[in-house]
């Protein structure tokens, strides 16, 4: 007896046909991402994205290396293809193309592909937290409301609102992420702070000749740095990001001239008074007043662990071991917070003179 397959396969078979039909049809469309980027650009929505993409420090990898190619074995890549080729034919193309919220997992589960050793870093560094942590926080969710202006800083890519992350949206609980397997999903991306397509040269080696570009004076790399602006969905480049001039107690405060802090900034936000230590504000003062963000935290792992040593290879000024003081960095219930200590938080009846370093004897003969 010859079995009859039900509606279900029957449509599934009419709706691959007809896709294999639209697909054909439109070979030369869909088959760009195979090649390189001008295929791309038969969408004029993609014009801009690739002429960013031709002056960009990736501008020797092809779109496939990112975005994935026409052989790709995933899925999700291709239905978001197979998208983008529907609003083609029917006319329904977007004024511009923007990265969905589980795209940019996607994106930038391929920047480790290359950037292995700077994923692990991110991975050790606080950056990384996942939205359990931030969102279901009791601590934090008791005295303060969760909002949409919590996704300002976690979540600038989440498609919706604070609804969306997590439940119930008062001060009394308990919470529970709306999606379970976001617990750990990292509510910072790469993506919020690196801008792929961002103007700017491909790394390269020094000129050996010339031993100031390997040392001292050599600048910083900033090339991918730009700013994911939640409200404006697109990247602000670091060049037209400001650092805001800081005061305490009516004084202006000496700011680092490290332009990268303007990244930091723009979450750890004083409040609009510019007063030091407001908000999530982190600005140093005191003795250590005029050192930028990345004076004292590598980039990606945020680790500050070696900062004292940079500047104090053994002792302070008193002839004490700076990682052994009363500070946050060694003690986190410390009243002295290592941004903010001045000489005068341990000795309030004035600060003793310097004393002469220790003599040593001398070495054997």
């Amino acid at each position: 007896m010859q079995r009859r397959f039900g509606w279900k396969a029957r449509l599934t078979g009419m709706l691959v046909v007809v896709l294999g039909l639209v697909v054909f049809a439109n070979r030369g469309y869909y088959a760009g991402s195979t090649y390189s980027g001008n295929y791309c650009t038969s969408c004029h929505q993609i014009q801009a994205s690739y002429d960013t993409w031709t002056t960009s420090a990736h501008r020797n990898m092809d779109c496939k290396e990112c975005h994935g190619s026409a052989f790709t074995t995933d899925l999700e890549m291709h239905r978001t293809n197979l998208r983008h080729l529907y609003y083609q034919v029917s006319g329904r193309i977007p004024d511009r193309v923007r990265l969905k919220d589980g795209q940019v997992d996607r994106i930038a589960a391929n920047c480790v592909r290359c950037h292995a050793g700077t994923a692990g870093q991110f991975t050790a560094g606080g950056h990384s937290v996942g939205y359990g942590p931030i969102f279901t926080s009791t601590k934090h969710n008791t005295r303060m409301l969760v909002m949409d202006d919590c996704l300002r800083c976690h979540g600038m890519f989440v498609d919706g609102n604070v609804t969306t992350v997590v439940a119930p949206i008062d001060t009394r609980g308990p919470w529970t992420l709306v999606q379970d397997d976001w617990q750990d999903r990292p509510s910072i991306p790469c993506l919020v702070c690196h801008q792929m397509h961002r103007a700017g040269t491909p790394a390269s080696r020094p000129d050996y000749a010339d031993p100031r570009g390997i040392s001292y004076q050599r600048s910083a790399a900033t090339t991918t740095l730009a700013f994911y602006d939640r409200r404006e969905r697109r990247h602000v480049p670091l060049v037209d990001l400001a650092v805001p001039q800081m005061t305490t107690k009516g004084r202006a405060v000496k700011m680092s001239p490290d332009a990268r802090q303007a990244m930091c900034y723009q979450c750890h936000a004083p409040e609009a008074t510019h007063e030091v230590g407001t908000a999530d504000d982190r600005t140093a003062i005191g003795v250590h007043e005029g050192i930028g963000c990345m004076g004292c935290h590598t980039a990606h792992t945020l680790d500050a662990r070696a900062s004292c040593a940079n500047c104090h290879p053994s002792q302070s000024n008193c002839n004490l071991d700076v990682t052994r003081m009363d500070t946050t960095f060694s003690n986190p219930v410390s009243r002295h917070n290592i941004h903010f200590v001045s000489c005068q938080d341990c000795h309030p009846s004035g600060v003793p003179a310097r004393k002469a370093a220790s003599s040593r004897p001398a070495p054997a003969s």
